[in-house]
């Protein structure tokens, strides 16, 4: 199960908000957080990008910028695969002997 990349996935999605725990699901997905909570670390430094963006994209005078979408599009992409290769780590680190 720990393997699995569709778990991997949906607690990925579950920590950014993008999926919501359903009764029938793993009991584990159930103590994911959403750390896109109202008030909560990521909540608040996206809630930064997204003014800063509106800030750019009104200096510029465009109602969005083609180069900083994909900027934030390619930072996420990172974040996830970072994000994905970690819970691989902790499973390999996890079923390693303790000294």
């Amino acid at each position: 199960m720990k393997n699995n990349e569709s778990v991997k996935n949906l607690v990925y999605d579950r920590m950014n908000g993008l999926v919501e725990p359903r009764e029938n699901s793993l009991t584990e997905l159930n103590l994911v957080q959403n750390e896109f909570v109202d008030g909560l670390f990521c909540d608040q430094a996206y809630e930064e990008v997204f003014a800063a963006n509106q800030r750019l994209c009104q200096r510029l005078g465009v109602q969005a910028d083609h180069d900083v979408e994909i900027i934030i599009d390619n930072l996420l992409a990172i974040s996830r695969h970072l994000a994905l290769k970690m819970y691989d780590y902790g499973v390999r680190f996890s079923s390693m002997p303790q000294n």
